[in-house]
């Protein structure tokens, strides 16, 4: 035998050995259900139970809605993260234990970014943890009250007004608008002028600073989608690698604009009673929290800042986008939300207002409808800080949960179940009238969460889209256009519920 053949040979030999090794490496966890008694999908090598949200042709939210749909008749069923065993929640009455009555043993979400490499996504309050998460919350929690979003009321219907504007120009001469853009630039003018105190000027100039950085944030790359994928099922691999989701670029720009609006404030006195202005009231104070000194400074407070602006803009503008191509497939319901519209601003002489919006229930019912539909975040996810006891699979018994497991709340399928909402995929506001509410399990609906991981902006999210539709209904028709996507298809690289592609429809002026 010749030595090159003699060589190849061995080559092979190792090669097969290392593949045989790092197989067992790759399912040394996969008996781990099975071994519990615990109803489980049969995983594979390398991707668990998670090959088309891993390879990105699939939204994870789509992804857990059909195994709930599936396997919904089991109250918890195992799978596995690449390898990594995780727990996906159906039942109801396990949720809300989850999320509320039992929430200290499941306080902290998955998420882990690198501090060093990615340090503002390291502190946003998404991904803090623990005592330092609860501390932050209680400082920032009252930043949000139906007060503060009152005072706030005014920058955001000045945006709504300019939106408008924008709609105008865009219509014009029976042109289709890019709606999924269009919104994003209003929502991203009341984010920052509310968040930052700052004109970012995207509804007058599309190719705006804040605008410009803030797309980069949002615009998911396969390899930002990779990262994500990781940071949200296996955060300790994503800590290893060091994979980051914000660019330092646009990590410099935000510090920069943060404490340059700092700066200003203070130099020269000024008070707009937004949400600056409560991080900056929080920056003043050092306080003790168990044996730590907390001081909400440097990058806790920029990012901060930050995960109310990223929090705020894509999330909001993403809702609005699917309302307003329901309301286009929908001219019955859209009719019906006009008129209660028009009738609540003439009796706020034909103002928009913070008191008009919050007496339009009909805007209510087709808002949660269209929260219901395209939850702004398809999986709620959770870890088990320390062993939880659950009713055995069986009903029997009781099956522990160690601390340390990741919990995933099918959000997407919950809301898409039968049993809940008959015929799911038609919209229909009617689901959400009290008598009908009434009728449902308390937690067959929660697009923003629950217990005390409730979104922290949701008053913020639901004002912006609320005043978004009083401007524009009263003033367009709103319809179908020859380049609406005939189906609607998620990002699958993306975390929350967004089009792929751009949303065209048709605005047409309504003339009296």
């Amino acid at each position: 035998m010749s030595f090159i053949a003699s060589l190849l040979i061995d080559i092979f030999i190792v090669l097969t050995v290392l593949v045989f090794f790092l197989y067992l490496y790759l399912t040394r966890h996969f008996n781990y259900w099975k071994k519990h008694g615990v109803p489980y999908l049969e995983p594979l090598p390398l991707f668990g139970n998670l090959k088309e949200v891993f390879l990105q042709k699939l939204y994870m939210g789509t992804f857990l809605e059909r195994m709930y749909l599936e396997h919904k008749d089991k109250p918890y069923l195992g799978i596995f993260a690449i390898d990594k065993p995780a727990l996906v929640v159906n039942d109801l009455d396990l949720i809300r234990n989850i999320l509320v009555k039992d929430s200290q043993y499941f306080i902290d979400h998955n998420m882990v970014a690198d501090e060093k490499s990615d340090p503002l996504f390291a502190n946003v309050i998404f991904s803090l943890k623990g005592d330092k998460w609860k501390h932050v919350r209680q400082k920032l929690t009252p930043s949000f009250t139906s007060g503060k979003m009152k005072v706030m009321f005014n920058l955001v219907n000045k945006c709504g007004e300019d939106l408008v504007d924008l709609i105008e120009q865009l219509s014009a001469n029976d042109s289709e608008v890019p709606v999924k853009e269009t919104l994003t630039r209003y929502t991203t003018d009341a984010i920052s002028t509310c968040a930052l105190g700052i004109e970012s000027k995207s509804l007058k100039d599309s190719k705006s600073e804040v605008r410009h950085y803030m797309r980069k944030v949002v615009d998911f790359t396969i390899s930002k989608g990779f990262a994500g994928f990781l940071m949200f099922f296996e955060p300790q691999i994503n800590k290893l690698l060091k994979f980051k989701l914000m660019d330092k670029e646009v990590a410099t720009f935000f510090r920069k604009t943060v404490w340059e609006a700092v700066k200003h404030r203070e130099k020269n006195g000024v008070v707009r009673k937004d949400l600056l202005d409560c991080l900056m009231e929080l920056r003043k104070k050092t306080e003790k929290d168990g044996d730590e000194l907390v001081k909400i400074d440097g990058d806790l407070f920029v990012a901060q800042a930050f995960a109310i602006f990223a929090g705020g803009f894509e999330t909001s503008s993403s809702a609005t986008t699917f309302m307003m191509y329901e309301l286009a497939k929908q001219p019955e319901i859209q009719k019906r939300l006009r008129e209660e519209i028009c009738q609540v601003l003439q009796k706020h002489n034909n103002q928009v207002t913070y008191e008009a919006i919050q007496e339009m229930k009909y805007l209510d019912m087709v808002l949660y409808e269209t929260l219901r539909k395209y939850p702004v975040l398809g999986v709620i996810d959770r870890v088990c800080v320390s062993d939880y006891d659950l009713p055995g699979p069986s009903g029997k018994g009781i099956f522990t949960l160690k601390a340390g497991t990741s919990v995933y709340i099918p959000l997407c399928g919950i809301h898409s179940d039968p049993e809940f909402y008959p015929n799911p995929d038609k919209f229909d506001p009617e689901r959400f009238t009290e008598e009908n509410k009434s009728k449902r399990h308390n937690y067959a609906y929660f697009p923003f969460g629950e217990g005390p991981r409730i979104c922290i902006g949701k008053r913020f999210g639901l004002m912006q889209i609320k005043t978004a539709f009083a401007h524009i209904l009263p003033k367009f028709q709103v319809s179908i256009s020859k380049n609406t996507p005939k189906e609607i298809v998620f990002d699958p690289k993306a975390f929350i519920i967004k089009t792929e592609d751009e949303m065209y429809l048709d605005f047409k002026k309504i003339t009296n």
